[in-house]
């Protein structure tokens, strides 16, 4: 597969795809997604900094639907989705560019589409299982996305002290909002308890597939996740992707 990296200010992409000009595609459905956000923002600032979902009728372009739809969901304000909602709308470009297997990754949030397998690693900054476990998701399993929040790596806002949830969903948008929301329920001094309360939180967001929490030197899941698998050490994706987030200032990345 062709492989990509490109950056817009707080967008930072890698891009693979088994056809080349897709990925053109998917990088100016990006920049475009950018800049319909920033317009609707000066329109409607509580559009970026409220923490509850907003209802603010249709006849809104696709990516601030996606935004609006997933907080009303996962119970938490719109650009809880902004990343997975990037990366959502860039892999649909590929694919109608005529990509058949693209994953879109934007700052931990993952969009994949296609008819092979993939391998997605979780890193969780220092916690015990961080980059040492991931999903081996299957072509039956796709579209799907792969988010991640976290209370303790990363820029994004969280009121958890997970180090990291990874929500699974069929649209990153989804999965990306539903992440944040699990991860502020992942929270107090009793690290089980907070997982308990984080997979409870899990249960009543309509349409993801399952979570994954880690914190600590415990993991807990619930639903229906891709297959769990183990990431070999020696991996070049390991070492190149910890790399560049570390770049950023951050220890929260997934393996492609």
């Amino acid at each position: 597969m062709h492989e990509r990296t490109w950056s817009f200010r707080e967008t930072n992409l890698r891009i693979k795809c088994d056809e080349e000009r897709a990925i053109d595609a998917a990088i100016d459905a990006s920049l475009r997604a950018r800049c319909e956000i920033e317009r609707f923002i000066l329109k409607c600032p509580e559009f970026r900094w409220s923490l509850e979902p907003l209802k603010l009728g249709g006849g809104h372009p696709r990516v601030i639907e996606l935004m609006l739809r997933a907080g009303e969901l996962a119970g938490v304000g719109p650009f809880a989705a902004v990343a997975g909602a990037i990366s959502q709308v860039a892999a649909e470009a590929a694919l109608r560019a005529g990509a058949v297997n693209v994953v879109v990754e934007n700052g931990g949030d993952i969009a994949i589409a296609g008819d092979r397998e993939f391998r997605v690693g979780v890193f969780a900054g220092h916690a015990e299982g961080s980059g040492k476990i991931g999903f081996l998701v299957r072509a039956a399993e796709l579209p799907i996305g792969i988010c991640t929040s976290s209370g303790t790596v990363g820029h994004s806002i969280s009121f958890g002290w997970a180090d990291a949830v990874v929500a699974v969903a069929r649209e990153a948008s989804v999965a990306d909002a539903a992440a944040t929301s699990i991860a502020n329920a992942v929270n107090g001094v009793d690290t089980k308890s907070s997982i308990e309360r984080g997979l409870s939180r899990a249960k009543c967001i309509p349409e993801i597939r399952g979570c994954l929490i880690v914190r600590g030197e415990y993991i807990g899941t619930w639903g229906k996740l891709p297959e769990l698998s183990r990431v070999a050490p020696e991996s070049r994706e390991l070492s190149t992707t910890l790399k560049k987030y570390r770049g950023y200032g951050l220890e929260q990345a997934p393996i492609l």
